[in-house]
């Protein structure tokens, strides 16, 4: 066991001249915020309390160390933790490496709403410790990251805001460059490196440096709040930290499951989590546990040994739970089971992240069908649902590879069949991207020396067509890899009658077919739409006519017993379907309709299977949408109020300012989050003008300022005609607009795609869109030599004014807690639009050839534009430059 350390207290000073001196070799990118949530304050008992955390996180959960960098108690005194230039235990995912990474830091309490209050001298340890350290490294304040950005948990408590969380360390921010550019200095700004003789510094470097290697760890301090975590808790002292709830089955269970199970995490062996497996484990099932299964099959019957995949994205203890109730039924038929556990990282379940982005709301079958379920592909697309499912697919591709997990099953598997050559029967069943794995373990099983399997099993297989053809099917064709092969999946009309969280209205196969794969629309083996269509897998699975090597089993089927029934609805219903189970031991047996098998369990779960148990998700996508609504605007609608000087005209440069010896500077800057229905509601449009706003002041520009309640459509149009009106030549003028924005049918017949790009103000829904005709009338008579640029922050900001290239959806990383900018264009704003417009007349924009401006845009017309973290990410990369540009030469026009 290893020695307890003694863990170091600092007051605030002393934390600030330990953060200036500490010899970094790591750079830190980012802030982690927590809260215990256990220990409470009132349970904070000192360095015993931070001793326990410590032993519970090394001991329990099997860290290095303890998680965090440092702990802030109560009182707002600073406990050291692990060293500075470890990555911390934070999130799975986002902890960063050796190089670079975040600085993580728990609170000692409970901030959850009704608990412990956040305030005092513990809140002004806690904002001070992000500000200095942002400082330390250049960072921004919303750097700053609550672990409820990372994971489905409240952390660091329900109580706190993020928003004034930000907005309190920008305030810090200032007040520190205000004291070092005044020629202040900091209250634990030391003017040299301690001496020797300063104890303090040299014990704290020393505690900070016991461990220096912390390869292999995946920590996550995660809170589940249960009863059985506070129990471990109390038991260790009130330590910070939880395990993860898990399988809830016991030490005894998962071992004897172990002969049946290999676990896989990212195609290797995993070695954390619930269950872990190595090489070492698949040689005592090949080694030990086959002979003896072989031994008791008296007679010389062959063993049937069957290899279960399910789906790629299930969470390690769901599948462990069915892998547990599934087991002893295939012992009892005789059928000796080998699950792969293949755990991908992700936690976040799709559910829960579809949940937040729609309040639970249901619709009906017809409206998801043109509303909802499109803009949830659409989110899927642009929270990095294609870079999700790939890496899925990375992993089962992994495991196949030289050094991979499944690879070394495949070659101990090779070994064994051909020590009893002629008594081992090879089965492989795979459920939704379980039919991915077997696409690369079958074959890598061949290549290693196995036999053909006799039979192969894909349940709702979620493999694309192309990868289907490339890796199978012509092995399948010739008789080589598996000699007999079906599937099981729903027909089209119950694939389009089952649904995902009970918000998308479609299966999940739909949700890859539309959203998950690179290429929307990407034929999917499960599909019967997909099947149909190819003329391969037609002639294949006998879909022409006549005889084919396959046989699809379309459920639901007339017969609920025998070798071809089953009776699921439900994508993941499929390995819980008893006909579909039954008919499956039945092919694997080769046994008849009416032979006698064990039967499958009937409800052995109580309730369905929710789809949230099918599906992780990964933490950083729906930080956001758990988000409470923006207060609606203080102040009434109305006009907005005059550019800032006495006369109508914008006002003309002071003397010396940039454009006093020629023309001015003029910006106006809009945004808006608090639309009044709630769905719509963003949380960094506000932040983004005013963010455009700041910088453009710097830069010389008299700005006007219109958010939320101010920017109707009627004020903006005043806004922008008065702009145009009142320039002249030699101006420069700027247009910021951060909001929702959309499509809606083309009234007047000028866009070749039918489709008219719209700006959404406060009072769109009424159909007062602005349009991107509108926006071309509006500047069309703008003087020569004026130079009007355009900042469009929002969905389909393309052709508002004219083309800009974005971001496109699914085509690279996006930041966590990502939210696309779109308004769906229902039937209803469709009606409202066209009302307006016909009370309004027809606008005719004269082309993109008379258009006189520069526009930045988010992103291309039919694409979608993110906010994350307070900002939308087209202003979090612009501004910036616009920053460094004034800092260069802040009265030289840019």
């Amino acid at each position: 066991m290893p020695t307890t350390p003694t863990f170091q207290r600092l007051d605030l000073a002393q934390f600030e001249a330990l953060l200036q001196r500490f010899p970094f070799t790591r750079k830190i990118n980012a802030v982690h915020m927590h809260h215990t949530w256990r220990p409470r304050r009132a349970d904070f008992r000192g360095h015993a309390t931070i001793v326990g955390m410590w032993r519970y996180h090394t001991q329990t959960n099997g860290w290095s160390d303890i998680a965090q960098h440092i702990t802030i108690a109560p009182d707002g005194g600073i406990w050291l933790g692990r060293n500075w230039n470890l990555p911390p235990a934070s999130a799975s995912g986002h902890n960063g490496n050796s190089v670079a990474g975040p600085f993580m830091f728990e609170m000692v309490g409970d901030f959850d709403t009704g608990q412990d209050l956040f305030d005092g001298a513990q809140r002004e340890a806690a904002l001070r410790v992000v500000a200095l350290v942002q400082q330390r490294f250049g960072l921004l304040p919303a750097t700053l990251r609550f672990h409820n950005m990372m994971s489905a948990k409240s952390c660091p408590g329900s109580s706190i805001n993020y928003a004034a969380t930000v907005d309190a360390v920008a305030e810090l921010h200032q007040a520190l460059a205000a004291a070092a550019g005044g020629g202040q200095r900091a209250s634990g700004e030391c003017s040299a490196f301690p001496d020797e003789d300063d104890l303090l510094m040299q014990q704290a470097v020393r505690a900070l440096t016991r461990i220096t290697d912390n390869s292999g760890e995946r920590g996550d301090v995660e809170h589940d709040h249960s009863k059985d975590e506070e129990h471990a808790h109390a038991s260790a002292a009130g330590v910070g930290a939880a395990s993860r709830g898990g399988s809830s089955l016991d030490a005894a269970t998962l071992a004897a499951l172990r002969p049946h199970l290999v676990n896989l995490r990212s195609g290797l062996f995993s070695t954390d989590g619930e269950f872990s497996s190595s090489p070492a484990d698949v040689d005592a099932i090949f080694e030990q546990h086959l002979p003896r299964a072989l031994e008791a099959h008296a007679g010389g019957r062959r063993l049937q040994l069957l290899f279960f995949a399910h789906g790629g994205l299930v969470s390690e203890a769901s599948a462990l739970r069915s892998a547990h109730q599934h087991i002893g039924w295939w012992r009892k038929n005789g059928i000796y089971p080998i699950y792969f556990i293949w755990e991908t990282g992700f936690f976040e379940t799709i559910g829960q992240l579809l949940e937040r982005a729609f309040g639970g709301a249901r619709g009906g079958r017809d409206l998801a069908d043109i509303t909802s379920d499109p803009l949830i592909e659409i989110a899927a697309r642009v929270l990095q649902g294609p870079r999700i499912w790939g890496g899925m697919k990375w992993a089962a591709e992994r495991a196949a590879q030289s050094g991979g997990a499944s690879a070394y099953v495949a070659e101990q598997l090779a070994a064994f069949c051909n020590a009893h050559a002629g008594r081992v029967d090879l089965h492989a069943v795979g459920h939704s991207a379980g039919s991915i794995f077997h696409a690369h373990f079958l074959p890598v099983t061949q290549a290693k020396g196995a036999p053909v399997f006799r039979t192969l099993h894909f349940l709702a297989p979620a493999i694309r067509m192309d990868t289907f053809k490339d890796k199978l099917l012509p092995g399948l064709t010739q008789g080589q890899i598996a000699a007999h092969v079906s599937v099981f999946t729903m027909q089209r009309d119950f694939e389009r009658d089952d649904d995902c969280a009970g918000i998308y209205r479609k299966s999940l196969l739909y949700l890859v077919h539309h959203a998950l794969e690179n290429e929307r629309r990407t034929p999917i083996l499960g599909l019967e739409d997909s099947l149909r269509a190819d003329a391969e897998t037609r002639r294949f699975f006998g879909l022409a006519g006549g005889t084919g090597r396959g046989e699809v089993i379309w459920s639901v089927t007339d017969e609920d017993s025998g070798r071809s029934a089953s009776q699921s609805t439900t994508h993941g219903g499929f390995d819980e379907d008893a006909p579909t189970m039954n008919s499956i031991a039945r092919r694997v047996l080769d046994l008849k309709d009416a032979d006698p098998i064990v039967d499958f369990p009937a409800g052995s779960r109580a309730v369905p299977r929710p789809w949230t148990e099918e599906i992780d998700w990964p933490d950083d996508l729906p930080s956001l949408w758990n988000r409470p609504p923006p207060a609606s605007p203080s102040a009434p609608w109305s006009a907005p109020p005059a550019w800032p000087q006495t006369s109508s005209s914008p006002p003309a440069a002071s003397p010396g300012s940039p454009a006093a010896s020629g023309g001015r500077r003029i910006a106006l800057c809009m945004g808006v989050d608090a639309y009044p229905n709630p769905q719509h509601r963003l949380t960094g449009c506000v932040n983004d003008a005013r963010t455009w706003a700041s910088t453009l002041s710097v830069l010389g520009f008299q700005v006007r300022l219109l958010l939320d309640g101010q920017v109707t459509r009627a004020a903006m149009d005043a806004a922008l005609r008065q702009l145009v009106r009142d320039s002249r030549a030699g101006d420069v003028i700027v247009v910021q607009y951060a909001g929702h924005g959309t499509h809606v049918n083309d009234l007047d017949g000028d866009e070749t795609d039918g489709q008219d790009e719209a700006l959404c103000p406060v009072d769109f829904a009424g159909g007062a869109l602005y349009l991107d005709d509108d926006l071309a009338e509006v500047i069309a008579p703008l003087p020569d030599d004026v130079n009007l640029t355009f900042f469009m922050d929002c969905c389909h900001s393309g052709t508002n004014t004219r083309f800009a290239v974005g971001l496109a959806p699914g085509a690279t990383s996006v930041p966590p807690g990502a939210k696309a900018r779109f308004v769906v264009p229902t039937p209803e704003l469709q009606a409202a639009h066209a009302r307006f417009r016909g009370s309004r007349g027809a606008t005719r924009p004269g082309g993109q050839a008379l258009m006189r401006h520069i526009k930045f845009a988010a992103c291309r017309d039919d694409e979608v534009a993110l906010e994350s973290g307070g900002n939308g990410e087209f202003t979090r990369r612009a501004a910036p430059c616009w920053r460094a540009a004034a800092r260069a030469s802040p009265t030289k026009p840019s």
